[in-house]
């Protein structure tokens, strides 16, 4: 027998849901389970049935199941039980029967709605409670004295993701609000109904909440959707993945540019093999690179990524979240500002990392030679690279 499924609507708008179930038996597919988000139907011939949902407190019940007095009641009166998920419980007749309402008073029903309405706020107090969590223990780790450098750690990263990677970013963000958003909607919903019950309104007379909004809804996710692939195709179309820096030109320092071999084939450095990825994002070209001469303590290993922002504001943003994090550096000292010809702007941090910035780019660089190369030598080295019209636009 063929199975289809399909996706039903949400348990907070429950005349929808009889309403769905009803027309798909009139094409042909009975109702035969119901999960999270799907239903399965098995395909039979068109039946004319009606469908009422019935709302119990699943929590509390021992066996986590509808009780079988309750069901044998309403089977005395025409209503068959077909299947249930959690606090939605399904139940069916045949149209033709009449058969009586589970309810015959609307106010009857506004003890099952409060259910659905404890049920969502108790899910949104837990979704909360769970992420102040989180977020303690990663305060305690970052430190736990200082609120304020947290929360401004925590933005920083945010931001370098969303120069990085624009749509993973902007998912991250309606992902999060998505999630409390239904949780709101649900309890919305729940107290949309008792207000509508309370006024003698049938159930079934009652438009739901997501039924009033889902044109808006189905838009909104279309605009998304397009925007989010929009903002992925220039990533996906410009990608460049090299095993060796050297083998392209561009606005970064290499090895080469110092004479100094490369290491052999598979003898790489203790951070792992050197790699050069390249793409587009909306904000500009982002270049991450990392070389290194050999696998000792004593090599020399360029760990670099480039920034091109056009924008003032965002690259002068950028800057300023660069300077607040280091990524090798072993002392927690400020960045201390130093004047380079031919560069716009420089900051050094330790003996490892620098900050530095020429016309829309944003370098992010750590140096790792043991004395073999100073920052100097590698800045003044970087400054004719990018004062260099053949490297510093790209070309091979």
């Amino acid at each position: 027998m063929k199975k289809k499924y399909c996706f039903h609507p949400s348990s907070y708008s429950l005349s929808e849901i009889e309403e769905f179930y009803e027309k798909k038996a009139e094409n042909g597919l009975l109702v035969e389970k119901r999960g999270n988000y799907l239903s399965r139907f098995r395909k039979e011939e068109p039946n004319n049935l009606s469908y009422r949902v019935e709302v119990i407190d699943y929590d509390k019940l021992e066996e986590h199941k509808i009780p079988e007095e309750q069901v044998a009641i309403y089977e005395e009166c025409g209503w068959t039980h077909v299947c249930g998920h959690r606090h939605i419980q399904i139940f069916s007749a045949d149209k033709s029967t009449d058969p009586p309402e589970l309810y015959y008073q609307p106010e009857d029903q506004i003890e099952s709605i409060k259910i659905l309405r404890k049920t969502d706020l108790i899910a949104f107090i837990s979704l909360l409670a769970s992420w102040s969590l989180m977020f303690l223990a990663n305060l305690r780790a970052f430190g736990g004295s200082n609120f304020g450098d947290f929360m401004k750690n925590m933005g920083s990263s945010y931001f370098e993701l969303l120069i990085i990677q624009p749509p993973l970013a902007i998912l991250f963000i309606l992902i999060l609000f998505n999630g409390i958003g239904n949780y709101i909607f649900g309890i919305a919903s729940s107290q949309y109904y008792i207000s509508r019950l309370k006024k003698g309104i049938p159930l079934r007379k009652i438009k739901p909440l997501a039924k009033k909004v889902k044109p808006l809804k189905k838009g909104a996710i279309i605009v998304v959707l397009v925007g989010l692939l929009l903002m992925s195709a220039p990533e996906i179309l410009t990608y460049e993945k090299r095993e060796d820096p050297s083998e392209a030109a561009g606005p970064y320092v290499t090895l080469s540019d110092f004479d100094i071999k490369k290491a052999p084939p598979g003898d790489y450095s203790i951070l792992g093999e050197d790699y050069y990825r390249k793409k587009n994002t909306i904000w500009g070209e982002i270049i991450k690179i990392q070389e290194s001469s050999n696998q000792f303590y004593n090599g020399i290993t360029f760990i670099q990524v480039v920034y091109e922002i056009k924008n003032d504001k965002l690259r002068n943003r950028l800057v300023d979240v660069l300077k607040n994090e280091n990524t090798y550096g072993l002392y927690r000292e400020d960045y201390v500002e130093m004047s380079v010809a031919g560069l716009d702007e420089v900051f050094l941090k330790d003996r490892f990392d620098m900050v530095v910035v020429k016309d829309d780019f944003v370098f992010r660089i750590t140096t790792l030679s043991e004395n073999q190369l100073s920052q100097e030598e590698f800045l003044l080295k970087l400054s004719e690279i990018l004062n260099s019209k053949e490297r510093s636009s790209g070309k091979s």
